[in-house]
């Protein structure tokens, strides 16, 4: 399992104080050294946010104490206050901190075996930090959520997730997270192909991973990477190396009292020595397992570990003891169905609070986001809607369309006939441009006769077509308000987001294409595809 080390503070509200910032500072500081003092100050964080009653705090606050719940292994606890902050959190710009918790709730909600609901949480993760340039969190979650596609039977997926994290790393700064990370899904790689049979693969992964230890020798104790060289030089047919790794694998698990990151490890150990018939050094494990600190009771380690026991007293002939260990199976069974009946109840019970409060939320901003004269989106919406847009055209590699949009000579409109009648003519517009708005257009009033449409994932011909629509209405418009032909301007970009890009770019080339029009005897469309394209192409007129 892989989970993000430090925490990043953004100044939101009265985060920006100097008590909460010190406090934080304190955290993160403390945080993987000193599980209980994490907690303590976690705490105290939550108090302070409480007390002050800011919920952009106290959703931060709370997400903070759910992190320090999953490091003392209290996962109930943590999964409350995980759920209960995160959803406030995603809506800010604490993005590492947001990656964290998705993280954390998928280790978590797989432990209990709610698998897809962990692979839900991976995924949000993974998409939240490829969205903001977080290589780290998102080679941690890719990691995680490889190994969730691997217990599920299916290798390609986790094979894919596991080259995903290393392409990851080339992105990191951070070399000794960089080297781990790329040991440990080498090591994962090599596995998955010795699994299928793949032994060219296989061999070909593992000349990668021992790059990866030539370049940083601490990662050869790690206790996944001597597993991987116990499986190697049993695939190249070299008994007695394989026979000393296993010896180290076997000092690697004794001296690690970290079994919620190593879960995979284990279960292969076990079954490796299950295999071999090793029942001395089993029943070592067992009582070792049983006796550390797992950090919270991870109910599928439980249950795998009553199942090998069962298997190996089932060979023993020892009736007594597989008996008890079947009571003990049956005990974890019923205490994991309670578990997952709790993680069920807290996240409906979150789920049901979160409803209502955007219930709320959308009565009280849907007056503040609705221009009023024209009935369609103002100003105040436009940011959120064209990050988002950009954000998924970048991703997906779609083409985002933006145009800016006036009416020809509106002054003119409003000095002949009346301000009520240019209040008429702009009512019309919204009530036309409300007849194009679908799942991948939408429309706003950019302010005074100016508008704004974003196109999502279409091509230069279907905008076209769109901006005529658009002409010919307001055609009808006018002489339905009996006036002169009301003309339009219309400048569009439209284009698949490069690097470099950013959502306001789009914007300002709409901009540009809408005065190039006006420029050139307004009442018409032009749609380029980047800004130079003014100067470059030729252009005729779409009216």
């Amino acid at each position: 399992m892989q989970v993000e080390g430090v925490l990043v503070l953004e100044d939101i509200l009265s985060k920006k104080s100097p008590e909460v910032t010190e406090l934080v500072d304190e955290i993160n500081k403390i945080r993987k050294v000193d599980n209980e003092r994490h907690l303590d100050l976690a705490c105290d964080l939550f108090d302070m946010a409480q007390e002050r009653g800011n919920d952009d705090l106290k959703d931060f606050a709370s997400c903070i104490l759910g992190d320090a719940c999953c490091q003392n292994g209290d996962y109930s606890q943590a999964l409350y206050y995980l759920s209960a902050g995160l959803q406030g959190l995603a809506q800010t710009d604490e993005y590492l901190l947001a990656c964290l918790c998705y993280n954390e709730l998928g280790i978590i909600f797989r432990s209990e075996c709610h698998y897809i609901t962990s692979e839900e949480h991976f995924i949000n993760c993974i998409e939240l930090a490829r969205a903001q340039r977080l290589y780290g969190a998102e080679a941690n979650a890719c990691t995680n959520f490889a190994s969730l596609c691997k217990e599920m039977a299916s290798p390609e997926r986790a094979l894919e997730y596991n080259y995903r994290a290393i392409e990851c790393c080339a992105y990191m700064e951070d070399g000794i997270q960089k080297s781990s990370v790329m040991a440990g899904n080498y090591a994962c790689i090599f596995n998955i192909y010795c699994e299928m049979g793949k032994q060219a693969n296989a061999e070909d992964a593992y000349k990668e991973l021992e790059k990866v230890m030539a370049e940083c020798p601490a990662c050869e104790k790690y206790f996944d990477i001597i597993l991987a060289k116990y499986h190697y030089y049993r695939m190249i047919g070299d008994e007695k190396r394989a026979e000393e790794t296993l010896n180290d694998t076997l000092a690697a698990f004794f001296c690690c009292d970290d079994y919620y990151t190593y879960f995979d490890e284990i279960k292969d150990l076990l079954q490796i020595l299950l295999e071999e018939k090793q029942y001395e050094t089993l029943e070592k494990m067992f009582i070792r397992i049983a006796e550390t600190s797992i950090r919270g009771d991870v109910s599928n380690l439980n249950l795998f570990v009553c199942n090998c026991k069962i298997q190996m007293y089932e060979e023993l002939g020892d009736e007594q003891k597989k008996l008890q260990c079947a009571y003990d199976y049956f005990k974890y069974s019923q205490q994991q169905s309670i578990d997952n009946k709790r993680a069920f109840l807290t996240t409906l019970r979150l789920r049901s609070e979160l409803v209502q409060q955007r219930t709320r939320n959308l009565f009280l901003s849907a007056a503040a986001e609705t221009d009023p004269l024209t009935g369609i989106a103002n100003r105040l919406k436009l940011n959120s809607v064209i990050d988002e847009l950009f954000d998924m055209a970048n991703k997906e590699g779609k083409n985002l369309g933006v145009e800016m949009m006036d009416v020809d000579s509106f002054k003119h409109i409003n000095d002949s006939y009346g301000h009520d009648m240019g209040d008429k003519l702009l009512a019309a517009i919204g009530r036309v441009l409300k007849k194009i708005v679908s799942d991948n257009i939408f429309v706003a009033r950019y302010g005074g006769d100016e508008f704004i449409i974003y196109y999502y994932d279409m091509s230069d011909e279907e905008i076209v077509e769109k901006a005529k629509f658009i002409q010919n209405e307001i055609d009808a418009v006018s002489k339905k308000l009996e006036l002169e032909r009301v003309t339009l301007s219309q400048g569009v970009v439209n284009h698949i987001p490069q690097h470099g890009n950013r959502a306001w770019d789009y914007m300002n080339s709409a901009d540009y294409a809408l005065y190039f029009v006006k420029k050139h005897g307004k009442a018409n469309v032009r749609l380029i595809h980047k800004r130079v394209d003014l100067e470059k192409e030729e252009w005729k007129k779409v009216f």
